[in-house]
């Protein structure tokens, strides 16, 4: 194995090539730029590395994906079963899955960039451009293990699939009719999940979840036109009904959210779960520092901030609009007030079944002149944190890093996991590049090629162990 991981370190410059050319080509899904070009650069690097490759098509006019896949080597294979010294060998490798995406964030705010976001720049160590680290670092890491085994053992120890989504960054919404309409291609043993790596401390950093969401829409439109602030007297006011709408949400005493039955589906942690969650970092102070708050919601105290963040879910007003907004004033009575909402939801609780509570919510509060639209949904994810990948992939990274993996049943954010884990029944965990440092979605995105190679160390052991134990 140390060849492999040798040949990572010491061909790091062709990686890094390779990302270089991915973060030069640009792939931004909110506003579908650089997509004449950038799956087909995608798809053939994905074949220059030795994959079998497609570009798959999204429903509803959506951004394609890209998808390749590499048979296992039998030689490779019984020499990562011999390497672990496995006493009954298997015959039949088993199947990874790796899911990437190659879409990144809009640049903006474009003047707060050092650097051309699209130009890849170093700076000693550091290297910087949009998507450095979010995800072609991360793709870029995968293809220097490929290259790795295929040119040290002849070729792959377990059959590889890579997925690379085009609309990730846009919320993924074709993703579940693109896997319905190719689930028996896309079906896997395990599955490697983007992102992971180190936090603030070093230590490997691993996840094994995602929360769902579901975005709505709600607007209210009363009067066929602004009027005069003066009628505020006698007319009805939809900027008001907004806010009282709203304010039923959520009692203010402690944060729980008034949807009846919005809590009813949520599935208990399992003894290992608590566990990780009490052996979790205080984050409390990097937090007062980084947004200036005072206090935390609830009067919230440490101890109690990971099960809430992690484990529960949420309710929140990404943005409100009525009326006048600009320098001055303005006596207007607004004929329509809109806001847009997020719900992260946690295991077991589904989008549409939210949005219909939702529904029956407001109209029993008498708002059922409020419009309720759904914009989006995903379902939330978490693999068993006893299961055997999930072991692998902790015992593994301790190895990497040479310290005690920190382990997040789930992260707060979201994305498309339960489309692969929850639909097609694969095991996932992280395995990556990334640090808090690299300044992910934001100007001046980087990564450090220490992270890179020691991101890419990391997945060729787990493939290597994976390829060998698996099947055992």
């Amino acid at each position: 194995m140390e060849s492999v991981l040798q040949h990572i370190e010491d061909n790091v410059d062709r990686s890094l090539e390779t990302l270089f050319t991915l973060v030069r080509q640009p792939s931004v899904s909110a506003q579908r730029l650089g997509f004449d070009r950038a799956p087909h650069l995608v798809a053939e690097i994905f074949t220059e590395h030795g994959f079998d490759t497609q570009i798959l098509e999204a429903p509803n006019d959506g951004l394609p994906s890209v998808y390749g896949y590499v048979p296992a080597d039998n030689e490779a294979f019984h020499r990562a079963q011999n390497l672990a010294g496995i006493d009954n060998p298997s015959d039949d490798p088993p199947t990874l899955m790796f899911y990437v995406h190659y879409d990144v964030q809009p640049t903006d705010p474009i003047e707060l960039w050092e650097t051309d976001p699209f130009e890849p720049t170093r700076k000693d160590d550091r290297l910087y451009g949009r998507g450095m680290s979010d995800d072609k670092g991360n793709i870029a890491a995968r293809l220097a293990v490929i290259n790795a085994f295929r040119d040290e053992w002849g070729g792959l120890p377990c059959n590889i699939k890579i997925f690379a989504e085009g609309e990730e960054e846009s919320g993924s919404p074709n993703l579940p009719g693109l896997i319905l309409e190719h689930a028996d291609k896309l079906g896997a043993d395990a599955c490697i999940w983007e992102g992971g790596g180190r936090n603030a401390q070093n230590r490997p950093l691993i996840y094994l979840g995602l929360k769902g969401v579901l975005a709505v829409e709600l607007s209210v439109a009363l009067l066929k036109g602004d009027a005069h602030s003066s009628y505020a007297t006698v007319l009805p006011s939809a900027a008001w009904t907004l806010i009282n709408a709203l304010n039923s949400i959520k009692d203010p005493s402690d944060d729980r959210i008034l949807i009846d039955g919005f809590y009813d589906d949520i599935r208990d942690s399992t003894p290992e779960e608590d566990r990780a969650l009490a052996n979790l970092p205080d984050d409390s102070d990097e937090w007062r520092d980084t947004f200036g708050n005072a206090s935390f919601v609830a009067g919230l105290g440490s101890e109690d901030l990971p099960r809430k963040h992690l484990f529960m879910p949420t309710a929140n007003v990404a943005g409100l609009d009525a009326g006048y907004q600009g320098q001055g004033m303005k006596t207007v009575l607004p004929a329509k007030a809109t806001a847009k909402m997020d719900f992260r939801l946690v295991p077991d609780m589904r989008p549409d079944d939210i949005f219909a509570k939702f529904r029956r919510h407001l109209d029993r509060n008498g708002f059922e002149n409020v419009d309720l639209d759904l914009i989006s949904g995903v379902h939330p994810f978490r693999t068993d944190m006893s299961s055997k990948w999930a072991r692998m992939a902790i015992e593994t990274s301790e190895e990497t890093y040479g310290k005690q993996a920190v382990i997040y049943p789930t992260m707060a954010g979201s994305g498309p996991m339960y489309d692969f884990g929850g639909v097609l029944g694969i095991p996932i965990t992280s395995a990556g590049i990334d640090h808090p440092t690299h300044k992910i979605h934001a100007p001046n995105e980087n990564i450090t090629v220490d992270d890179f190679v020691l991101g890419a160390k990391n997945i060729a052991r787990l493939v290597q162990r994976f390829a060998a134990e698996w099947r055992s």
